[in-house]
């Protein structure tokens, strides 16, 4: 809730009475961010994230004495964390709060300025703040890139976006689809997509059999050790989840059933294979790259495992600790935390697309 939505909530229009009372606007975040990757604790910039593969095909006919003796090999690989860093500063000024519902928790006299320790802190400001700072991990693990521009300036982010809001890494969808770009058979391409229109691309998907058909082709191209792997499914779109639902019950009068892991995200299974149902993604493509007319890749599937999805920090857990404070000198609340981040994707060919 911004600082103008709370003027508007004045005492005296009779509709709120208490702080106590109001609504957290609901917010399609994690509750559990690491069920979407595997977290590094203790890294920093030009560190090695490295792993060792299978080995080569062994065991030759014949036997008895004096065996020849071969090698055999191991494959190995490794990619460099390139930390970024973030910070959130923000400041509060009492004078925004006078004349608005929650004036009557202002500290009185001298004190009035300091809102920490107020309600409006403990029961606005802070559980806000803990929404906000989700939807931030999950913008810069998902829709980071170190090279974002508007799209006046030939990139992909809303024309009036802060484009630093994605610049502290580069998020696991840009590597993904260097991946796909790098190796074609990786990526099932949808259609709908390249639509003129974002209400084109709403109906393509809806097509009879479009969704069946991306996620039939999505299994079927996909390196067979993906499904077998902990934690393996589908990570995808609201658009997308929706359409397959669509599409089961008119082709096979089958009802998918969803299970709520917590807001925003739900799961089911198709095919053998776990569904997430990640709405955030589409709120973010929604707000952050939308040119008016159509929106940038609204319809998009990931299907491996967090535990090839890495997101490392120097420090030993992923969200910094916050510093609250009232600032006597001028009068003002003042919250600061920051932090370096940054992902990677593990092993390239554990992971097929659809976008």
């Amino acid at each position: 809730m911004t600082w103008e939505e709370i003027k508007n909530l004045t005492p005296s229009n009779g509709a709120i009475k208490d702080l106590k009372e109001l609504l957290i606007m609901t917010n399609f975040t994690d509750e559990v961010l690491e069920k979407f990757f595997t977290f590094r604790q203790n890294v920093t910039k030009g560190d090695k994230l490295g792993w060792t593969g299978e080995m080569s095909d062994i065991g030759w006919a014949g036997s008895g004495c004096d065996p020849t003796y071969k090698k055999a090999t191991i494959g190995a690989a490794e990619k460099e964390w390139d930390m970024g860093d973030w910070s959130i500063p923000l400041e509060w000024c009492y004078e925004e709060l006078e004349g608005t519902i929650a004036e009557y928790c202002l500290k009185t006299g001298t004190e009035i300025g300091d809102l920490t320790s107020t309600e409006y802190m403990d029961y606005i400001v802070l559980p806000a703040l803990d929404l906000a700072i989700k939807r931030m991990m999950w913008r810069f693990t998902w829709f980071g890139d170190k090279s974002a521009a508007s799209i006046t300036d030939a990139g992909s982010i809303t024309d009036g976006v802060d484009v630093s809001l994605f610049k502290t890494c580069d998020g696991f969808f840009k590597q993904l689809f260097a991946i796909c770009a790098a190796n074609a058979s990786q990526r099932v391409t949808i259609a709908a997509n390249a639509e003129a229109t974002s209400a084109l691309q709403r109906s393509k998907i809806r097509e009879a059999g479009v969704a069946l058909g991306i996620f039939d082709n999505l299994f079927d191209n996909a390196d067979s050790r993906i499904s077998s792997m902990d934690g393996a499914g589908v990570f995808c779109t609201k658009s997308l989840a929706d359409a397959l639902v669509r599409d089961l019950k008119r082709e096979y009068k089958l009802i998918l059933t969803w299970e709520q892991v917590f807001k925003g995200l739900d799961v089911t299974e198709y095919d053998g294979h776990l569904i997430y149902r990640v709405s955030i993604w589409d709120r973010f493509i929604e707000k952050y790259q939308n040119n008016g007319t159509k929106l940038n890749l609204p319809h998009r599937a990931v299907f491996g495992t967090p535990n090839q999805l890495f997101v490392g920090s120097p420090a030993n857990k992923i969200i910094s600790d916050m510093d609250i404070w009232f600032e006597k000198k001028d009068r003002k609340n003042y919250i600061y935390s920051t932090g370096k981040l940054a992902t990677l994707v593990g092993e390239d060919n554990l992971f097929q697309l659809a976008y």
